[in-house]
């Protein structure tokens, strides 16, 4: 059976990945999210914690290093056939390993994102399997992109 990991960071990312629940409940699926917030009112099973971190932040190499180690270890112990996210920063390094690994990846850009890219978009775009917007004009900004309308 397929495996699936939903992965993204919490608040408005996680939200939009919640709208994705008949395909959480069609298969074997596992989540990955930022510790606290929406992870600690969460009821589902299978959910991972990760720290939260910023680009802006002093020592953001060295906890991105370890964001990324925390993640293979999750991806080595789930073994996931396919990776879906909504973005963002926390999503990244289980795509690229998903990517190393040759799995699947299903990127859904923000639906806040009406005229411009956001930065996990820029990132995920080159090496994302499908990748999904929500505005018919972002298809101008990611012409490989398949248009879906709004997930919620």
């Amino acid at each position: 059976m397929l495996k699936i990991c939903f992965i993204s960071s919490s608040g408005g990312h996680w939200e939009e990945l919640m709208c994705l629940k008949k395909i959480m409940n069609k298969y074997k699926s596992f989540f990955v999210t930022e510790k606290g917030g929406q992870m600690n009112d969460s009821s589902l099973k299978n959910i991972y914690g990760v720290k939260k971190i910023d680009r802006k932040e002093k020592l953001f190499i060295f906890n991105f290093l370890v964001l990324f180690f925390k993640s293979l270890k999750i991806f080595l112990k789930e073994k996931p056939d396919v990776v879906i996210t909504t973005g963002a920063l926390v999503s990244y390094p289980i795509c690229l390993i998903a990517k190393i690994f040759r799995k699947k990846i299903v990127y859904i850009e923000s639906f806040a994102r009406v005229n411009s890219r956001s930065l996990t978009g820029r990132l995920m775009y080159p090496i994302s399997d499908l990748f999904l917007v929500q505005w018919e004009e972002m298809l101008k900004l990611y012409p490989n992109a398949k248009y879906v309308g709004g997930i919620f």
